[in-house]
Parts: structure tokens; sequence; C-alpha cells
């Protein structure tokens, strides 16, 4: 019976080499850098097993009409669980150097395949349609789900670690921020959800339910905040949400005006427009859509944008419409949050990094607006949903206008944001920078490196509840080259920034100049005028 027991234990050991058996994934892939794709390019491998694997011998075939060989591995054994990066002589991080050349997609289907040492196992990732070439997959069959074919600069990486159904449309996403040698970014998607608001006298409780919609969970905890008017009143981690799955959280806080911001933050989250929420103390105010921040007069470079926010938004087609009735037209999805509506959204991105790319709505045609003022008008097919009113002597050049409600009162001020505007984001508050002395003008941040983003900051304090500014910045030459300010009404108390650009938005030279300050009370009276030099070094 020995030969019995012999096979049984041979059995066993194949099953457990079986169960053991590493497979290597492409678990990220960069095939269109920014810069030039040479040196530039690379791939990222991961061991998804429990066995370490020698990869002397396997191969990386890239795949355009046909897959042809790219690169064969000399010895390097990979160990579980471990990451595995090959790139170009500009991939510092990388472990074994090579200039790729993988397609780029933008018309078919292209693919990017390692094989096995002995060629017995692939691992295959394709991208973009038709699959005009039939390139095969992983089960030797022309494929028929593709990952996404990213912007220049993305990547091309599984939703975790190792995750592979062999489906590349649900195993792939388009990675903005690529982690080349790094764990893949989780991008859970959190969403904020119903809720009730009991409320006596200034005393709040505030029950809110949060949904994880994604079938992951992520690593790191949440933060719930929420706000009025830019102050903060709650605030509490959220622990890791399991997939699918919602959690009730309780606030209890003193707020005496309506409305309150309350805003969910998870690293990765891929759809920031569920994770923002409007929520009214007064009933009469839960169908609200209105505008919620413009630039009218942007800098060189720029463009003009305005931002809506609603608490429940319905789907459909919207028109924002001036003096002259000419409109800017635009379609908003059934959801609640902010929308950012602009005419080049890549140009918007650049321009404000931070502002989430869900929040960003291609105008479907747009009007100028006017920098002496106008009438901005917000409407749908039922009729007049919001407008405002401003003057040209409250825009300043490069920022934006943004709406406050204090004590049931809306009104309007100029962003205090450093870069001129948020976005997508909540409106700002007063910078946390100490103020000068009340009746005081300061000038700070010279010498100041302009083409490395510093900038001078003109910080006030005036008694006086609105006031009109104009500053002006000349060369030694005497000769006008930029304006921050032109008879702008500002409130009592905040920051002008010159970013160093002359008013074609081009850098001024190093050197001194010479900042003309001109401030009064908006009702009228004695003109405070101060002159400051700054230095661009």
């Amino acid at each position: 019976m020995a030969w019995i027991r012999n096979i049984v234990l041979f059995a066993f050991w194949g099953f457990l080499c079986l169960a053991l058996k590493a497979e290597i994934v492409i678990n990220e892939v960069c095939y269109d850098p920014v810069s030039n794709d040479e040196g530039w390019e690379w791939i990222e491998l991961y061991n998804n097993g429990s066995t370490s694997v020698q990869l002397e011998g396997a191969k990386i075939l890239s795949g355009g009409s046909s897959f042809t060989l790219q690169y064969t591995f000399p010895f390097f054994e990979l160990r579980p669980h471990r990451y595995l990066l090959i790139g170009g002589a500009s991939i510092l991080n990388a472990q074994l150097y090579y200039n790729f050349s993988f397609q780029n997609g933008g018309s078919e289907t292209d693919g990017i395949r390692y094989v096995s040492p002995e060629g017995t196992y692939t691992d295959t990732v394709l991208y973009d349609s038709p699959n005009t070439n039939q390139l095969f997959d992983d089960h030797n069959l022309a494929g028929t789900h593709f990952a996404p074919d990213v912007p220049a600069g993305y990547s091309l990486a599984r939703i975790y670690d190792g995750y592979d159904t062999d489906n590349c449309e649900t195993d792939f996403i388009a990675e903005a921020k690529p982690t080349p040698g790094l764990p893949n970014r989780i991008h859970c998607d959190y969403a904020l959800g119903t809720y009730s608001v009991l409320r006596e006298n200034n005393y709040v409780e505030l029950d809110l339910w949060l949904k994880n919609l994604s079938f992951l969970v992520p690593i790191l905890s949440a933060e719930l905040t929420v706000t009025q008017n830019n102050e903060l009143l709650a605030q509490q981690a959220i622990a890791p949400i399991p997939a699918l799955d919602s959690l009730l959280v309780n606030l209890a806080f003193f707020c005496a005006s309506s409305p309150l911001t309350v805003k969910l933050s998870l690293v990765d989250d891929p759809d920031s427009t569920n994770n923002v929420l409007l929520v009214p103390l007064n009933p009469e105010m839960e169908e609200g859509i209105y505008i919620n921040e413009f630039l009218a007069n942007p800098e060189s470079g720029n463009q003009e944008w305005i931002e809506i926010y609603g608490a429940q938004i319905s789907q459909g087609t919207y028109y924002i419409t001036d003096n002259s009735t000419s409109k800017i037209r635009f379609s908003l999805p059934a959801t609640s949050g902010c929308f950012v509506i602009c005419q080049n959204p890549d140009a918007l991105i650049w321009r404000y990094p931070e502002c989430p790319a869900a929040s960003i709505i291609l105008a479907e045609s747009w009007t100028y607006l006017n920098n002496a003022g106008d009438c901005l008008v917000l409407k749908n097919e039922t009729g007049i949903l919001d407008s405002l009113i401003y003057s040209g002597e409250e825009i300043i050049k490069g920022v934006s206008r943004e709406r406050v409600t204090a004590d049931s009162t809306v009104f309007w001020q100029n962003c205090y944001s450093e870069i001129g505007g948020t976005p997508g984001l909540p409106n700002s508050s007063m910078p946390q920078t100490e103020l000068p002395d009340l009746g005081k003008v300061v000038l700070s941040g010279s010498p100041c490196n302009a083409k490395a983003g510093e900038k001078i900051s003109l910080a006030y304090n005036f008694p006086s509840a609105t006031n009109r500014i104009t500053c002006n910045i000349y060369d030694l030459n005497g000769r006008k080259i930029c304006t921050v300010a032109d008879y702008a009404l500002v409130n009592a108390a905040g920051v002008l920034y010159w970013n160093g650009c002359k008013q074609d938005g081009n850098f001024a030279p190093r050197g001194l100049y010479i900042v003309l300050w001109e401030s009064q009370n908006a009702g009228g009276g004695k003109i405070m005028r101060k002159q400051f030099t700054a230095v661009l070094k």
C-alpha cells in the first residue's frame, strides 16, 4: 500500500504548491508622461502570492497592432506582497532601468502584458477601445473589457494592490496622483446621506447618515466637520465604514444662525460632490439653490467662473442671465453640493489644483461677466432660483466674490484665499494671521520670490465696516505696472496680495518697486495714503 501513500503525498504537495503559487500582476503603469515619453515611462509589478518569485527570463510585451517584446528580466527575486518598479533613467526610485515605449492609446485598444519565465502565465492590461487589432486578454481571447485611456501624467492603477479579476474595466482606474513603487491609493466613495435636525433655542442636535458607496474599505479614518460662516461648530473622526454600508452619527452643538455646512473629508475620495451638505435650520431654506461664488475679472491666464450650490438639486438645464439677457447655459445632476461652471475645466484645475475635478461643469454656452457691474440671475425651466447685483467697485482683478450668510442675512465679500478663489471648496474666512492694529496697513513678504509662488501681502484693519481701497504698483521710473485694487469695496479687515506680476500677467523683473495705497470709509471722509517699498528677488 506504500504506492498509494506516495500518490496521496504527491497529490497533497501538488495541491499545496498550487495554493502557494505566487501571481505577478501589473499593479500600476504610466504609459503617457506629461514630459517626453523617453525616460519617463514606468511599470510597477506586485507579487500577489505568498511565495517569492524568480523573474529571470520573464518578459514585458507592449500591444498596438500586436504584442511585441519590450523587456526581458534579469535575475531578480520578488518577495511576497512587494513591488518592483521598472522605468527610464528619469525614474529615480526605480529598481530596474529600461526606456519603455508603450502605446499611448487615443484611437484603439492598446495593451501591456507580463509573461512568466516559463511562458505559462500572463497578466495583461488592455486600455482604450475599440479593440480593432483583436488583442488577446489573459484567457487567450480577444479582449472585450478595457481600462480607460488616461490623460497625460496619469497612471493606470489597480483599485487596490493586487486586485485582479481579469476584467480590466473594473480592475483599473485612472490615477491622477501616481504612486510608483508605493501602495496604490484606495478610492472609497463616501457620501453624506439623509439628516434630521432638532433645535431648541440655540442648541442643535444633528443626526446624519454617512455612506460608503464603494465595495472597498479605506485604511484611514475620515473627518466630519460642521461649520457656520466658516466657524467650526463640531468635529468628529469617522472610523472606516464597511463596504456598501452606512453609519449614523449624532452631533450636538450651539448655533444661532443658518445654514450649516457639513463636510465629510476622506483621503482619495474620488467624488467630492457628495461630501458637502448645506443643512438649513429654517425649513423654508430646504430647497435652496443659489450662486455661491464668482470670478468676474480674472488675471491673465485665468478664466471667469461661477460656483453654484444646492442642498437638493434637480437634474436638468440651468441658465445664468445678465442685464443684456445673454445666457450661460449648463446642466446639473440630481444631487447636492458645489458645482463650478466654466469654459475650460482643465485650465481651472491647473489654476486651482485643490478644486475637486468632479465638481467642475463645462458650460454649454457662455457670456462674459461685466467687470463694471451687472445683475446675475440663476434660473431653470421652472423660473428664477437666485439673483445678485454687484458693482464694478467691488471687483478686484484675480479675486472672486463669495456669498456669506450670518443671522439669516446674505452679504458678499472678496475672497480671503491667497490664490484669489475657492471654487469647489468651502468659502474662505479671514486669514488667521495677526492683523495690524486698528487703523493700520502693514506690508509683508518682501523680499519676494514671486516665481516660486511667494506674494507680497498688505494687511489692513479699519474701524469702518466697509471701506474703499485703491492700490497700485510702480517701478522706479514712475511707471504704473499693476493695479491690485481700484477703488474696491472691502470689509473692515483683511489682506490684499500682489503676486509679483505686471498687469499683463507676466512676472515683473527683479528689483525695487513702490506700492501706493489709498483707503477711506465707504461713506466718505478722510483718505489714508501710504507708500511702501517691495523687493522682488
